[in-house]
């Protein structure tokens, strides 16, 4: 999945097209690192390639993935990109609107009490009418009580300093707003009880090898993981260890990754990781014996390893299976599924039942070649072989001697299973089903000798044998034709 992407209107093939209200609204005050990084983002929005990621963006200006994911924060703080957090995250690039503050002004009077405090809360510079409105439309247009606005302020100033900018602190106050905390006292405690999170931040921060000073995201993000994943300090340190790349965002992807798949123990993340280490070996080893590449095999576990295992297949099975597709000229993922499903609506999902399985088509084969051969065909058998036989045999109940008896009659003539087919049909509608009746039927001529068959499938247990790409070819093209 590409890492940066973007709305259909801003998609040119060749170059990279900035909208001049970039430069005029936004880049002066840009911190230097934020700029590089939305420029270099969009560039390579255009590219669907494995060089469309946040490592891409961070080796190239010398930074970490941590660093990248906090740029793209701050534009998206100013509304011009919006950060996915799945996993892995994927950020969206926004086409650059005009700011809503021109399009309605507020009496600045009716909030003459909260201007005086904001500015006391940010004694290190002057607060400009532009930020004043911008909270105004923000209290105008929310159920958010001035007072909270000022908690949020207050608590912005002490993370990050009188040089905070609006967009910021309207970030942290719309996040609280999201999840319905407009109060002062509610806003309050939130905002006090994720500042206690700050020693446990460190230990996590020293787990990642990280140096930056804390960000609002990070609390919120260690909040989310202790009170809505359930993670214990313990864990998501002992995680974040292992975090080698990706600070913040690549453990944040982890921790929702195990919470998914119910690890929250230590123990459980071990194990999930076993796991996982196993299904993304079975999927590589899959991937080699059909002949096909994924740079990513996330997809391939997902969607189909993941599947076949819990429908009862072993990896030996599937890898079994895997062989004779690609023996047998099917080479694609979808092939391979389409085999596996039809494999386990018949019961075949370990390698001793699909030994079976292949030896009673061979062997079904086999009895099919007889008929042919008593045509006077010297041929491989075919699809419609196969179709004919099993409407003989399963749908109008003829035995094998008496298919034999009309095959021989059949010899010579221009279409000999055409003809095989008409008389049987015969027999079919008459209740001819014994080689007695058969050599009665019509001609009542004198019974003529005819070797019967014997039955070559009866319970005994069949030892597994080895087959030609021939053999295989005509094994799993049987598939389709022995379907109820």
């Amino acid at each position: 999945m590409a890492f940066c992407d973007k709305e259909k209107q801003l998609i040119y093939d060749g170059y990279t097209c900035i909208d001049n209200k970039f430069f005029l609204n936004y880049l002066a005050d840009a911190p230097e690192m934020c700029v590089k990084v939305y420029l270099l983002g969009l560039a390579l929005s255009n590219s669907a390639g494995s060089d469309n990621s946040c490592e891409t963006i961070a080796q190239k200006l010398d930074i970490d993935c941590d660093d990248v994911i906090a740029s793209f924060q701050y534009w998206e703080e100013l509304g011009l990109v919006h950060i996915i957090n799945d996993a892995p995250q994927k950020v969206v690039y926004f086409t650059i609107r005009d700011s809503v503050s021109s399009l309605k002004k507020i009496n600045p009077r009716k909030y003459a009490k909260f201007s005086k405090e904001v500015q006391a809360l940010i004694e290190g510079r002057m607060v400009t009418t532009t930020e004043f409105n911008e909270y105004y439309l923000f209290l105008e247009n929310t159920t958010f009580e001035p007072e909270a606005l000022l908690a949020v302020i207050k608590y912005c100033v002490a993370l990050k300093g009188s040089d905070i900018k609006y967009p910021y602190i309207l970030t942290v106050a719309n996040n609280e707003l999201r999840k319905g905390n407009t109060s002062l006292a509610v806003v309050a405690e939130r905002l006090n009880c994720q500042q206690k999170y700050d020693e446990d931040l460190k230990l996590v921060f020293k787990a990642l090898n990280v140096t930056r000073k804390f960000e609002h995201f990070d609390r919120e993000n260690y909040d989310k993981w202790t009170r809505e994943l359930g993670f214990t300090q313990d864990v998501i340190v002992n995680v974040a260890k292992k975090c080698k790349t990706g600070g913040m965002s690549k453990l944040d992807a982890l921790l929702c990754e195990y919470y998914k798949r119910g690890a929250n123990s230590l123990k459980e993340i071990e194990n999930y990781e076993e796991q996982k280490n196993r299904l993304y070996t079975l999927a590589k080893e899959i991937n080699k014996t059909v002949g096909v590449y994924y740079q990513s095999l996330d997809m391939v576990v997902d969607e189909y390893v993941t599947n076949w295992l819990r429908k009862g297949f072993d990896d030996e099975t599937l890898i079994a299976v895997a062989k004779y597709c690609f023996k047998s000229g099917i080479r694609t993922l979808n092939g391979l599924a389409s085999v596996i499903d039809k494999l386990h609506k018949k019961g075949v999902t370990t390698l001793a039942t699909l030994d079976t399985y292949l030896a009673e088509i061979a062997q079904k084969d086999e009895l099919v070649k007889t008929v042919l051969n008593k045509c006077g065909l010297d041929r491989k058998v075919n699809s419609n072989d196969r179709l004919l036989y099993k409407t003989w045999t399963e749908k109008w109940f003829m035995p094998q001697d008496v298919i034999e008896f009309v095959a021989e009659k059949a010899a010579g003539t221009n279409a000999p299973l055409s003809y095989v087919n008409r008389i049987l049909s015969d027999y079919k509608q008459n209740g001819v089903t014994t080689l007695i009746q058969a050599k009665q039927f019509k001609t009542k001529q004198a019974q003529s000798s005819a070797a019967a068959t014997k039955a070559l499938i009866g319970g005994r247990e069949i030892e597994r044998r080895s087959y030609t790409d021939e053999e295989i070819n005509a094994l799993f093209t049987a598939l389709d034709e022995t379907e109820d």
